[in-house]
């Protein structure tokens, strides 16, 4: 139907964008989806006068990489790894890899959104890289654009794309 449409957005190349450059191609497509979110006239052939249109973002989909840079959750090599659940994983006794073992699924303290955003705020208005450090490695998220968006819960609206899901 042509009122459920799809974007599929990729980043430019030539190499895969730092964590911390997201933000930067994420604010103008927040700018406008925030203008999408009450609507915008936009005439068409049938009503040139316009028609309200409007969007919103319903998830981001990508693979487990993409998709905690997108969001700007931590890595894979991160103690708190999970973007859907708070558990702190520790270091195996070579103090560099996570040690991922012990991970009891009924014991699993999920995230929600609103701490998420209030974690990522606190994150924002740290005023130092060592204070923003720490607030990474305790909460394993970061400010991202998409917080911008009032009614988007980056935790539930975080997924992993069917293709790269089953190879999970």
């Amino acid at each position: 139907k042509p009122e459920n449409i799809i974007l599929v957005g990729l980043m430019p190349g030539p190499k895969e964008p730092k964590s911390e450059e997201i933000n930067h191609y994420l604010k103008p497509l927040v700018e406008k989806l925030e203008t999408l979110y009450v609507g915008m006239k936009i005439p068409t052939f049938e009503c040139p006068s316009g028609v309200n249109v409007c969007a919103v973002l319903l998830m981001v989909a990508c693979d487990i990489s993409a998709a905690q840079k997108t969001s700007r959750f931590t890595s894979h090599n991160s103690m708190c790894t999970c973007y859907k659940c708070n558990h702190q994983f520790p270091r195996l006794p070579n103090g560099i890899n996570v040690d991922f073992s012990g991970f009891v699924f009924s014991q699993w303290n999920l995230r929600n959104g609103v701490e998420s955003r209030l974690h990522a705020e606190k994150w924002e208005s740290a005023s130092t890289p060592s204070g923003r450090h720490q607030l990474e490695v305790e909460n394993g998220v970061q400010w991202s654009q998409l917080y911008c968006l009032g009614y988007f819960d980056l935790v539930c609206g975080t997924i992993i794309d069917p293709m790269h899901n089953l190879f999970l």
